[in-house]
């Protein structure tokens, strides 16, 4: 079985935030970056998953904006890697309609199909290209809001929308860290 890329990106990742902490002079808080990030009309009501997301993840009050953004695409790799195994596991249970188990199949494609996405943000945002990062990450969001609309028809059928915390986590995530790098340009 060949290694998982997965250590490898992460520790691009955090390398990343570490070589990007903010200058006493000129540091600001998890809190002010996240409140530039989101301070559009339609993200504000992120500013507070903003905040506690990336108040989680160690460095980050050390961070600078470039250095949430990596915390940012970091914890998006791990939530959709996370998701992956949440659709396994409902799979695994079974006792799905057909509907139902044809949902679970388009979410793990689609969810793997965007961890692939990531790992090419995360070299977008290492090497400086915003554009290509923004580009990637909304791809990445689709997956999401893909699965979360593969289970609308199924849903109506069984009432059952088992992947609905995990697509909306998915997509505050992502949406998140695009903002940050988009407050970055």
């Amino acid at each position: 079985m060949a290694a998982s890329p997965v250590p490898f990106i992460l520790l691009l990742v955090l390398l990343a935030a570490a070589g990007t902490h903010a200058s006493p002079a000129s540091s600001e808080t998890v809190e002010q970056i996240c409140a530039r990030a989101t301070s559009s009309g339609a993200h504000r009501d992120l500013a507070p998953f903003c905040v506690s997301s990336l108040q989680a993840a160690p460095g980050s009050d050390l961070a600078d904006a470039r250095g949430l953004a990596a915390i940012a695409t970091n914890l998006t790799l791990a939530n959709y890697t996370a998701a992956v195994g949440t659709v396994k596991a409902l799979q695994g249970r079974g006792g799905w309609s057909a509907a139902e188990r044809g949902a679970l199949a388009t979410c793990r494609a689609r969810y793997i199909e965007a961890l692939n996405v990531v790992h090419s943000a995360v070299h977008a945002l290492a090497t400086g290209r915003l554009g290509d990062y923004a580009a990637e990450m909304r791809a990445v969001r689709k997956a999401a809001t893909d699965c979360d609309d593969a289970f609308g028809a199924a849903a109506s059928e069984s009432g059952a929308a088992p992947m609905r915390k995990v697509d909306r986590d998915a997509v505050d995530l992502t949406t998140v860290a695009t903002l940050i790098v988009r407050a970055l340009e």
